[in-house]
């Protein structure tokens, strides 16, 4: 077993719904020109957890943050369990003498641009788990959005993946769906400023009193993997 299946295999006993290996050479210049511990790895682990699909259908995002399931489901529950997963993860690389560095899953590192270490989907699309959609989120063929992402640097001889490249064509959902049309309707490309495809201000202002997620909810990738809904009692005859 190859190194990068037995981490794998670990990650995927330890929670991990999708698990890949970006090779951060790819996006060196960007990565320098931030700054940051991310500059001085080559490599990444990308993993992902699923979001209970009951809860996210279920969500109301009229409702209070308080008062939202699917608030307390990815920060109280989901986003923990990464950070678990990552610690784990980097402790398995460290055990074997790799340099590892766990990213904080929710954490901003730069909170005047509200980003992080590194961008978890930036990893997670250089790993191969999928590309990024209208809704700057991450689209995977399996899940669409309906996960969390989590991300641990590190210099080990792990192999990587190719990245995906697809694109979201003339669906609108999301964009129509946003309270605060926070999104341009562009599609991703790589150099081009998140400014011009979202903006995150305006979505994280309305988050801070509203647990939205509807640029999740609404998003059709992904939904023939979906947790079917009970169906209604047959009519007696």
């Amino acid at each position: 077993m190859t190194l990068t299946r037995e981490l794998e295999t670990f990650a995927r006993r330890h929670g991990a719904d999708l698990f890949g290996v970006a090779d951060l050479r790819k996006a060196r210049e960007y990565l320098a020109a931030r700054g940051g511990p991310a500059a001085g790895f080559a490599a990444a682990v990308a993993l992902a957890m699923r979001v209970n699909d009951g809860i996210l259908d279920e969500h109301d995002p009229a409702e209070a943050r308080e008062r939202s399931l699917y608030w307390h489901h990815v920060y109280s529950v989901v986003t923990p369990a990464l950070d678990t997963l990552a610690f784990e993860i980097a402790r398995w690389l460290a055990h074997r003498r790799f340099r590892a560095f766990p990213v904080p899953a929710s954490t901003p590192y730069d909170s005047q641009r509200l980003e992080g270490i590194i961008s978890h989907k930036l990893a997670a699309r250089l790993a191969g788990l999928g590309w990024i959609g209208k809704n700057c989120l991450l689209l995977t063929p399996k899940l669409g959005p309906r996960l969390r992402l989590v991300t641990v640097l590190t210099d080990a001889p792990l192999e990587p993946a190719a990245p995906t490249d697809k694109r979201c064509g003339s669906c609108r959902a999301c964009i129509e769906a946003c309270p605060v049309q926070a999104f341009s309707g562009a599609e991703f490309s790589s150099d081009q400023e998140r400014e011009a495809r979202f903006d995150a201000f305006r979505c994280y202002q309305y988050r801070h009193e509203h647990a939205c997620g509807m640029c999740v909810a609404v998003c059709p990738v992904g939904s023939g993997w979906r947790t079917p809904k009970p169906r209604e009692p047959a009519a007696a005859q």
